[in-house]
């Protein structure tokens, strides 16, 4: 690619849970595409048997990558952006260490802290404040676990994943609004922290210090280890999800997003929270989004049924031959709750679906395709009632469904969804988590114009498939009432 025909680079951190990738994206000619210059697996490690998160490795291969990137870059990048899965933390003393190797959230340092909570603060008076619902991974627990400790008491700084990162590389320590609405201690107003929540926890909130807003240019980059002081670092929305919405090439404001992969997350859009009983019973979780948006969605055990049936069948077998094998099948008659307690994490996920088969007295499936064909329904099935549910409460039609993630890859899943929701499916872009991210560094910097312009340009860059409804089979339709009495 020849130099003067790049109008704009930037670099894209994307920080997963399973991986960490560095991406370099260029716009060329009014599209943007994406190169993955650097990846590494990322996992969650034991020590002293506490679940942590590896941050020195993680620190290294995230300089490492963005120096590669910038050695790739046709034309100097003019700016990087990070973003991350949500609740994590670093802890920073006096002297901008480490206090501890961070912790993870799936650490069982927060059993037990729902119960704890409830004793300094109702629940329903905690959601209505930070609009976020309950997990038992969310930073408020794990830092009610902390309390009065010493790791605390030497803490003087508490930065989100993302934010630490951008702090090593600008030194500027402040937490990005997206990210730091995960915690269920940010006021569900504004951008500031909850001084109720805080003064329970015994926290001082010069220690979570000030909230900036998603796409603030946080100023060049200092780290030694980058030589191109050009490089501007923007806090783009820190949380990967919320840069995933912000990437989604809508054309009809009616829309609902599904993030499909392990966990699929489904929401919507909104100026406003969901703030009712009905959305908390639900499960309903307000994030914060880009320009000022709310995310109300629901976490949903999305195709980590797929992957326990497929270790279950055989670790040679292919996604694509799961699905091949259930095409033309006719219906079968079982159903589950995906949400229910025993699939969020079995020994074993046929023996948790045939657990739940007898508790529901429903026969067992006589074929193995069977299994994986009740999945994919089910699932179809939870997005329905969910869109369903999202459309009473925001008092907004739904008319398309936006699926992005590694699932948009899937054609069956696409069309099953289409089918059974009966909405318009647009499937894309894969990378959505990055691709929000450069959006939103190009804004800053004053190459993109605006969000919807944005938008527009991913629908030039990305493959972007559409799915047509079609009235469900009556069986179909019998199944999902059946579905809907498991969930009552």
């Amino acid at each position: 690619m020849k130099r003067k025909e790049v109008d704009f680079s930037a670099i894209a951190v994307d920080m997963g849970a399973g991986s960490i990738r560095v991406m370099l994206a260029t716009l060329v000619k009014d599209k943007i595409s994406l190169e993955e210059i650097h990846r590494v697996n990322n996992e969650i490690r034991v020590q002293d048997g506490t679940d942590i998160w590896d941050m020195e490795q993680i620190t290294r291969e995230i300089l490492w990558g963005i120096s590669k990137a910038i050695d790739a870059a046709p034309t100097p990048p003019l700016s990087v952006g990070v973003d991350s899965w949500g609740v994590d933390f670093v802890l920073l003393d006096n002297n901008d260490e480490l206090v501890e190797t961070p912790v993870a959230y799936r650490d069982k340092r927060t059993e037990g802290m729902k119960e704890q909570w409830k004793k300094l603060m109702p629940d329903q008076d905690t959601f209505v404040r930070t609009g976020i619902n309950f997990y038992i991974f969310n930073t408020l627990y794990q830092l009610l676990s902390m309390k009065g400790g010493r790791a605390l008491q030497r803490t003087s700084k508490i930065l989100f994943m993302p934010s630490y990162i951008n702090f090593l590389l600008s030194g500027e320590a402040v937490n990005e609004l997206s990210i730091a609405s995960t915690s269920q201690m940010l006021a569900v107003d504004g951008t500031q922290w909850d001084k109720q929540i805080l003064e329970k926890l015994e926290l001082k909130e010069e220690k979570l210090g000030g909230v900036i807003p998603s796409g603030t240019k946080l100023g060049p980059v200092m780290h030694p280890d980058i030589w191109d002081k050009g490089l501007e670092c923007v806090a783009v929305c820190g949380h990967d999800t919320a840069c995933v919405v912000a990437a989604i090439p809508v054309e009809n404001p009616n829309f609902a997003f599904i993030s499909a992969g392990t966990w699929c997350i489904m929401g919507i859009e909104s100026s406003q929270p969901l703030l009712s009983q009905e959305a908390y019973q639900l499960g309903i979780t307000n994030e914060r989004g880009y320009g000022s948006t709310y995310r109300p969605l629901k976490n949903i055990v999305g195709l980590w049924l797929l992957q326990g049936l497929k270790r279950h069948l055989s670790s040679e077998i292919t996604y694509t031959q799961m699905e091949t094998m259930v095409q033309g099948e006719a219906d079968v008659s079982q159903v589950i709750d995906p949400d229910d307690p025993a699939f969020y994490n079995p020994e074993d996920m046929k023996d948790a679906f045939d657990s739940y088969f007898k508790k529901t007295a429903q026969p067992l499936p006589e074929r193995f395709s069977d299994y994986i064909r009740c999945a994919y329904d089910s699932l179809c099935f939870s997005f329905r009632y969910h869109m369903e549910m999202l459309e009473k409460l925001s008092h907004k039609p739904i008319e398309v469904l936006h699926v992005v993630g590694g699932g948009s890859q899937s054609d069956y899943l696409c069309q099953h969804i289409a089918s059974i929701c009966e909405r318009e499916v647009i499937s894309g872009p894969v990378e959505g988590a990055a691709m929000g991210n450069i959006l939103i560094q190009g804004i800053a910097m004053g190459k993109v114009e605006d969000i919807q312009a944005g938008r527009d340009l991913v629908r030039r860059s990305c493959r972007i498939n559409r799915y047509r409804s079609e009235v469900p089979l009556a069986a179909t339709e019998e199944r999902y009432r059946k579905y809907l009495e498991l969930k009552t």
